[in-house]
């Protein structure tokens, strides 16, 4: 079961994917596309207990491969630094799940990170998600 905070940043992470998509000049297809992958990028927390969570692009990623879904990768992949695979939708992807905190607001690269930072324990130059924003700026993205 997906906790209700973790819910309302999948929907605000989809519907900030629909307005970038939007903001690109997207047909309305690729609009759905992108507010639909941004609902479906954190479902591997559905089938992990807590202590797995780390796991969850993976086994979130591959349970839609098993579907058949077109963008399994975007799911797969995001968040990771270095990803072997690109896509502007991933990058699109990132972008959005860097800018959402957990409660569902939006907020800068420096605050997403802070508060992953405290939740997690670690310092921020040792995140995952600190080299993910790194990647997205050196894009230009902002």
């Amino acid at each position: 079961m997906i906790a209700e905070y973790r819910k309302k940043h999948i929907f605000a992470v989809a519907e900030l994917m629909q307005k970038y998509g939007e903001e690109r000049g997207y047909t309305k297809s690729q609009c759905n596309e992108l507010y639909t992958l941004g609902l479906l990028h954190d479902i591997g927390y559905a089938f992990l207990e807590e202590k797995d969570y780390e796991k969850h692009e993976v086994v979130g990623g591959l349970f839609l491969k098993e579907q058949g879904y077109k963008f399994w990768q975007e799911v797969y992949y995001h968040g990771v630094a270095n990803s072997p695979y690109q896509s502007e939708y991933l990058d699109l992807l990132n972008l959005a799940d860097m800018h959402i905190d957990y409660t569902g607001e939006y907020v800068s690269f420096d605050e997403r990170l802070q508060d992953i930072s405290r939740r997690y324990n670690t310092k921020i130059e040792e995140l995952n998600s600190f080299k993910v924003v790194q990647e997205l700026k050196a894009k230009g993205y902002k």
